[in-house]
């Protein structure tokens, strides 16, 4: 529980916690399990403080200092976290539905199995975040920076990732079903086993990356980048890859059934391998420079 002192102290108002802070910068604030929802916390400083199972639905943390802060469990619904810096703090298992964190430094942050569905998170710096088992259902996240992140089984469905970086990014067996992510970069990022069916990924940068067991039934690659890619025993039935450049990718056993590869790019390419009905080989064939295959 909270530290009563600690609970008085706030509700002098956010100039006067500020300067205990900064004057007593060896005390971490004790404010777990404290109430303070549609509290206006504007430009607060909660560094490491601790926050768990607090609740602080519909809050203003706008701009707030929540570097290295403890929010694990905390029910951040509706929060206003525009700006704040969160580098650095643990939210494993918090409630972050329908949140306002757009512009937020999350580097290095513990996000695992918090709860995000519909979160906006635009421009928000989530580089070597940890956030497997999150639920980021229908969330916005265009411009996002990702890089290193770990991702692992994270639900990632009908979310907008479009121009986000994931560069190096961990997505094994994660949900990205119905995503939009044309133009984002997920070089050298691994997707094995990911499911991505239906997801957009027009002039996505995929190069080097591992999708090996991925399911990419009707996915959208139009002019995708997938320069030396793994797609061994990906599906990609109905997927549309036009224009798609795949040199040198690892396509074993991957199923290409009704997918689309008119005026793709697959110099290095060893079709032999591939699941492909009978009735497509010439389709397959008229894609490439059957030169580059011998």
């Amino acid at each position: 529980m909270a530290r009563e002192e600690h609970l008085s102290l706030l509700l002098k108002g956010v100039s006067s916690w500020n300067q205990w802070r900064e004057d007593s910068p060896e005390v971490e604030p004790d404010l777990s399990g404290a109430n303070l929802s549609k509290a206006d916390l504007n430009h607060i400083n909660f560094s490491r403080a601790n926050l768990q199972r607090a609740n602080l639905l519909g809050a203003n943390l706008s701009s707030a200092n929540l570097v290295a802060a403890s929010l694990s469990e905390a029910d951040l619904s509706g929060v206003d976290l525009h700006g704040a810096d969160l580098s650095g703090a643990n939210l494993s298992g918090a409630n972050l539905r329908a949140a306002f964190v757009t512009h937020a430094n999350l580097t290095e942050a513990v996000l695992e199995r918090a709860q995000m569905n519909r979160i906006d998170m635009t421009e928000v710096n989530l580089e070597g975040a940890k956030l497997s088992h999150a639920s980021l259902l229908g969330a916005e996240l265009p411009q996002a920076k990702l890089t290193n992140a770990i991702l692992e089984s994270t639900d990632l469905s009908r979310s907008n990732l479009e121009n986000a970086k994931l560069s190096g990014a961990n997505l094994t067996g994660a949900n990205l079903s119905s995503a939009r992510l044309n133009r984002a970069d997920l070089s050298s990022t691994t997707l094995t086993k990911a499911i991505l069916d239906g997801v957009r990924l027009n002039r996505a940068n995929l190069n080097n990356a591992n999708l090996s067991g991925a399911k990419l039934t009707s996915a959208n690659l139009l002019g995708a980048k997938l320069n030396s890619a793994n797609l061994s025993s990906a599906n990609l039935s109905s997927a549309n890859l036009s224009g798609a450049n795949l040199t040198n990718a690892i396509v074993d056993e991957a199923n290409l059934a009704n997918a689309n590869l008119e005026g793709a790019i697959l110099n290095g390419v060893d079709l032999s391998r591939t699941i492909t009905p009978i009735d497509e080989a010439q389709d397959l064939e008229d894609a490439i420079d059957l030169d580059d295959l011998r």
